[in-house]
């Protein structure tokens, strides 16, 4: 990926975060609530390709080194490592037997 086409493609992304009132540089502590909580449908629309796009740029080893240089975190849209989604995994099966969702206990 040539710098000038993934420096467009950030710029691009960066424009549609702003639409959607927040940016990029927050990427690394979004979770699946940024998507939601008080945003209109094209605000999430917007959001979700923004996030597409960074992570796809942070997908390439050139991606990684524009993003650095930038002083984003080329990493915050990583995919989970091993032990992380075995954890998860562990976790989902803990629920299933118990019938109940993670945090919600002492809940009525």
């Amino acid at each position: 990926m040539h710098e000038p086409f993934a420096l467009a493609l950030l710029e691009m992304a960066e424009r549609w975060a702003q639409a959607a009132g927040t940016t990029l540089r927050n990427r690394k502590h979004f979770s699946a609530t940024v998507f939601t909580v008080t945003r209109r449908p094209e605000e999430r629309a917007l959001l979700a390709a923004a996030v597409e796009v960074y992570d796809l740029v942070g997908s390439t080893p050139e991606g990684v080194m524009i993003l650095r240089a930038l002083g984003l975190e080329p990493d915050a849209g990583a995919l989970l490592e091993e032990h992380q989604l075995e954890a998860r995994w562990q976790e989902w099966c803990a629920q299933r037997l118990t019938g109940k969702a993670p945090g919600t206990e002492g809940q009525g």
